[in-house]
């Protein structure tokens, strides 16, 4: 069924692939960006954020909580904005209800259509990945979420385990290498490339998705119900 375009799509043209454009800002723009996450986190641990008390709303309050910190630690001259559940309107459900990826940055001044989109799961443990590796496959792969954009990021908000045992079980579960990150060599941060098959020619095919276990150690695991 062919859908209206909604208002956004047709005040907004189709945009430019968003890492293309903004390395004409900086040629390492994404490992900036990636850096302002890393940070924001840091700053979001070192204030002791428990997850011991509350079984309710994790994914979403650790998301929020972060993307706060991460707007704190930005500088104002940056040509960069995060952005809190970004509309990702381009590949709407069948009721039309448009999805929201959890995190993402943007050009200030840019095309609203085109960001750089970050989605977070919670891993209760290190082999529970089956939902962090479902988002990519249903989300990222398919270009329901980061159709503008040739590289995007999962957080993994990981409550037990090792990280090295968790990252083996995402490459297995992928069926996808998963490499050291050449920025981020003290952090436990991977990245995987993946071709999107895709019948759009809007979709970039080739795709790198980052990977980055946030440690958030729970020592009353068995209360977590993780519905998200």
């Amino acid at each position: 069924m062919h859908r209206r375009p909604t208002p956004i799509q047709m005040n907004y043209p189709v945009p430019e692939d968003f890492v293309i454009l903004a390395k004409r800002w900086h040629p390492d723009a994404i490992d900036i960006l990636l850096g302002y996450v890393w940070e924001g986190f840091d700053k979001l641990l070192a204030e002791a954020f428990d997850v011991n008390k509350t079984d309710e709303n994790l994914e979403d309050d650790i998301t929020y909580a972060a993307y706060c910190r991460i707007n704190d630690i930005m500088p104002p001259s940056s040509p960069y904005q995060v952005v809190h559940q970004q509309p990702e309107r381009e590949r709407r459900k069948p009721s039309g209800q448009t999805p929201s990826s959890d995190l993402g940055f943007r050009l200030r001044g840019g095309n609203v259509r085109s960001h750089f989109t970050i989605e977070a799961k919670v891993i209760p443990t290190e082999g529970a990945v089956s939902k962090y590796v479902n988002e990519i496959r249903s989300n990222l792969l398919t270009g329901r979420y980061s159709m503008f954009s040739s590289e995007a990021a999962m957080l993994g908000y990981l409550l037990s385990g090792s990280p090295s045992f968790t990252f083996e079980a995402i490459s297995q579960s992928l069926q996808s290498p998963l490499y050291p990150y050449p920025a981020f060599k003290q952090r436990q941060h991977r990245y995987s490339e993946h071709k999107r098959q895709v019948n759009n020619t809007r979709i970039l095919t080739s795709f790198r998705c980052h990977h980055l276990l946030i440690l958030f150690y729970c020592r009353k695991l068995e209360k977590f119900s993780v519905n998200n």
